[in-house]
Formats: C-alpha cells, sequence, structure tokens
C-alpha cells in the first residue's frame, strides 16, 4: 500500500464523522481518501502554537504599552480631562498592535463632546452608566447603560451627559482615535471628574485633535430634531449606521450580537455574553483574532495563563492572538461585552445560522444552534479531561468567513500552576469528559429545542435596570 498522508487519515477519521465534514471519497490513487477537508490549510493555522513563558504572562494592573495579554481594573489606565469630561485609557494603539482602541468618557450633566466624524475608523459605542443624549446622523436619541450605537467610518455623531457621572465607551479599530481626543485634553492623574470646569472644548484643542488623529469637527446643516429614547432592538443586515437599546441585537443563547460582520465589513464582532453561575469556558487560544472581555455586571473570573482574574464593571481582560485564556461566570446574574476582532470567529457562536430572540432586522428570527455556554450550559477546556477533544470537534465543525477551520484551539504545550482561586471555584461540568464533548456537540450543530434555557432566564431575571446606574 502507498504511503499515505498521516496528516489526513488522522484529521479524517478523529473528527469528521462528529463534525460534519462529510461527502468525502475513499477513491484516488495511492490514497485513503481523495481529497481531505484539511487538504490547502496552511499548518500554522491547522495546528498554532500558543505563547508561553515571559511572554505569555499577563501584565497585571497596568497599560503594558506593547502587544500583551493584560489585565486592567476599572481604577487604572491613562487619563486625560477633555473639557469637563475624563477619557480614560483601557487599550491604546501600543497595547493592541495598532488593531484597536477603547476608552471610556465620563462627565457630569452639560459635558459635550461636538458634532464630529471618525473618516477612517469605524467606531462603536455602549452606554455604562447615566443618561445621555446621543446625536447620530443628525438625529438625536436618549441613551441609558446598555444601549449600543454602531458608528461606521464617516459617521456624524456628538453627545452630551444629561446624568451626573454619565458615562459611556467608545471603541475603535486602526491607531487614529486615540491620538485625536488625548490632543484636545490634558493629562490627569485620576479619573475623578473635576468640578468648576467649563463644558465646552476650546476650538483650538478642537483643531489640535484634527491635526494628530482622526477627528473632524462637522457643524449640522439643520437643527437636531427631537430627543427619542432608544427602543429599538433588531440588529440590521447590512453595514450602516444604527442605535440598539439594551437588550436587543441577536440572541444565540447566552450570547446577543449588537454588531456581526454585516454591520462592520469584519473588521469585528461586539457581543454581550451574560447567564448565571458556572457557564464558562476553560483554557483555549485564538490564533488570528483578539478576544477582549469588558466587565458590566456581576463576576467573570478570567483565566490568564493560570492566573485567576476577577472581573467586574469597567475592568478589562485583552487578549490576543495565541495568548491562553478561559472565562467562569461566577454569580447569580452576570454580563460582559466581549469585542473580538477582527470577526473571523463568527460561526462558531451562529453554526451560520440567524439568531433567536429580539433576531436580525429584514431577517426572520431562527432557532438558536451554538455559542458559549452562559446560565447553566457546561463548557469547559480542562487538558487531560477531554478538553483538546472539544476544542479540536469545535474547530473542524465548520469555516469561518475567511474559509478555514474555526479560531480555536486547546493548548498544546503544558498548561502553566493553575491559580487557587481558579481551582476552588466551582468546576461543575470543566473536567467531565461526557460533558464535555456533549456541548460540543450542542454547538456542532446538533439543535437546539430552546434558545433561552430556563436557567439562562432565571439569570436574565436578575438582570439590573438601566435606571438604576443614573
Amino acid at each position: 500500500m502507498a504511503q499515505w498522508n498521516r496528516r489526513t487519515f488522522m484529521g479524517v477519521a478523529g473528527l469528521a464523522a462528529g463534525s460534519g465534514l462529510v461527502g468525502l471519497s475513499t477513491s484516488g490513487p495511492g490514497r485513503l481518501f481523495a481529497q481531505s477537508p484539511l487538504d490547502g490549510i496552511p499548518d500554522e493555522i491547522l495546528n498554532p502554537v500558543e505563547v508561553s513563558g515571559a511572554m505569555a504572562e499577563p501584565v497585571m494592573g497596568r497599560l503594558p504599552g506593547t502587544k500583551r495579554m493584560y489585565v486592567l481594573p476599572s481604577t487604572a489606565g491613562e487619563f486625560h480631562r477633555v473639557g469637563s469630561q475624563v477619557i480614560r485609557r483601557i487599550a491604546r494603539a501600543a497595547d493592541t498592535g495598532d488593531v484597536h482602541e477603547l476608552a471610556t468618557f465620563t462627565g457630569n450633566a452639560g459635558a459635550t463632546m461636538p458634532r464630529h466624524v471618525h473618516l477612517s475608523s469605524h467606531a462603536a459605542v455602549l452606554v455604562m452608566r447615566g443618561e445621555i443624549e446621543f446625536e447620530l446622523n443628525g438625529e438625536r436619541w436618549q441613551m441609558m447603560r446598555g444601549d449600543f450605537a454602531n458608528l461606521p467610518a464617516g459617521t456624524p455623531h456628538g453627545w452630551t451627559m444629561r446624568s451626573e457621572g454619565a458615562q459611556l465607551a467608545l471603541f475603535s479599530m486602526n491607531n487614529r482615535v486615540g491620538v485625536a481626543f488625548t490632543a484636545m485634553g490634558e493629562p490627569q492623574a485620576t479619573g475623578d471628574v473635576p468640578a468648576g470646569v467649563a463644558h465646552e472644548i476650546p476650538a483650538g484643542k478642537l483643531a489640535l485633535a484634527s491635526m494628530a488623529g482622526d477627528f473632524q469637527l462637522l457643524p449640522a446643516t439643520t437643527a437636531p430634531g427631537a430627543v427619542t429614547r432608544v427602543a429599538n432592538t433588531l440588529l440590521p443586515i447590512t453595514p450602516g449606521a444604527y442605535v440598539l437599546a439594551d437588550g436587543g441585537g441577536e440572541r444565540f443563547g447566552g450570547n446577543s450580537f449588537l454588531a456581526r460582520n454585516a454591520n462592520t465589513n469584519g473588521q469585528f464582532l461586539f457581543i454581550i455574553t451574560e447567564g448565571g453561575g458556572n457557564g464558562g469556558v476553560g483554557a483555549h487560544f485564538h490564533a488570528r483574532h483578539f478576544e477582549n472581555f469588558f466587565g458590566l455586571d456581576g463576576e467573570t473570573m478570567g483565566w490568564a495563563y493560570g492566573k485567576a482574574v476577577p472581573l467586574h464593571t469597567g475592568d478589562y481582560f485583552q487578549a490576543p492572538p495565541r495568548n491562553l485564556h478561559g472565562f467562569r461566570l461566577m454569580r447569580e446574574y452576570n454580563r460582559f461585552a466581549a469585542f473580538l476582532t477582527p470577526g473571523i470567529f463568527e460561526n462558531f457562536f451562529t453554526r451560520g445560522g440567524g439568531g433567536g430572540g429580539r433576531g436580525r432586522e429584514g431577517a426572520p428570527a431562527g432557532a438558536a444552534a451554538g455559542g458559549r455556554a452562559a446560565g447553566g450550559g457546561r463548557q469547559g477546556g480542562a487538558r487531560g479531561a477531554g478538553g483538546a477533544d472539544m476544542f479540536r470537534t469545535l474547530q473542524m465543525s465548520g469555516r469561518g468567513p475567511d474559509g478555514y477551520p474555526l479560531d480555536v484551539h486547546a493548548a498544546k504545550l503544558p498548561l502553566p500552576p493553575q491559580d487557587p482561586m481558579w481551582t476552588q471555584a466551582s468546576t461543575a461540568g470543566l473536567n467531565d469528559r461526557a460533558a464535555l464533548l456533549a456541548h460540543a456537540e450542542v454547538v456542532c450543530g446538533v439543535p437546539l429545542s430552546r434558545e433561552v434555557t430556563p436557567e439562562l432566564a432565571r439569570a436574565l431575571a436578575l438582570k439590573p435596570r438601566p435606571e438604576d446606574f443614573i
């Protein structure tokens, strides 16, 4: 018998039957299979190796200044005063390799950011607390905690804080937005909002911003309309600017898309993950995209190369490509925002189908067919307890928008020592091989009978109201 391709054999024999990769031919000279789903896939994509050693250790409590895994508590960052608002820079271009940026803007009633555009940078806004009047394409919206705005490059927008201590988070692509905002401000040591400072940003400072980065003033040509409370819950199916009310978007179990590839031209995915305790994912990595966690409610226990990192409101955890990470939901209700860039991981959550719940504008809401477990669902990835099997099955269960297998991988190298805080937390489902593989089957295409499980429904009933944060 002619020498066969061991890689092809192992991939097909071990994965195809359970992953939906069917229709393979067994004919062909000198080959066990004429064509394998693995043929043509570069080995660095199919079998990448995680970062290890000193470069894999997370930077704790500060901005790293280079593209690294890091954890930043809500009180830390780089602070600048702009008018009467305080910017907290949470992810800068230097910290992400020029891929994306994240900052919060906090101010008291009357603090304002004039109407402007980012000509080359797609951005997104998530309101963290308070009441904010947000202008978008000439329309004015009353936005509160959990409301979201998608801002493609060239979208006119601005805002005015309407309550004390109101705050929004601005996520932006590339490296051009942060330098514009810092150019119009002054550094300060803390995130305290100043008292007795004029709300308006001086014209000279705004001019500096236009020269330093991607910021262009755009005065309104017509009077803005009346302020309308955001009520839209349907995610559009095309690119463009839009607003979503808290709880809206396209739901897949415990994950709700606030922006999909169709809305961002594949630049990023914006997902809200929520649920009760014990849902989560053990140690894994992505070779080709960032996964970033931004705490909202409850407690999310992050796993950062063996270290336990509790995430609460405003805490941030960045996992760059090839960095081992994981998470677990700890309380009766938990919620975090996930910002994934680029958007090549979308099919992991959707299995290529439409969502349920609120659904998408112009598309029917279908039954959920996968995604992360949250609120009673079981996921894990403990090496030696079935986790590697699960992640390999997940990887080969479908293709991403780039045509390659899904970008999720179990550890190839020995895991670092586990933080006792992680190991002492609830481990239900994380070391049970049967449970792991059963979950993998669900994620790999077995239809769910209910989109929202009873456990998830109980958790969602405990979700705080936006009014509680004014």
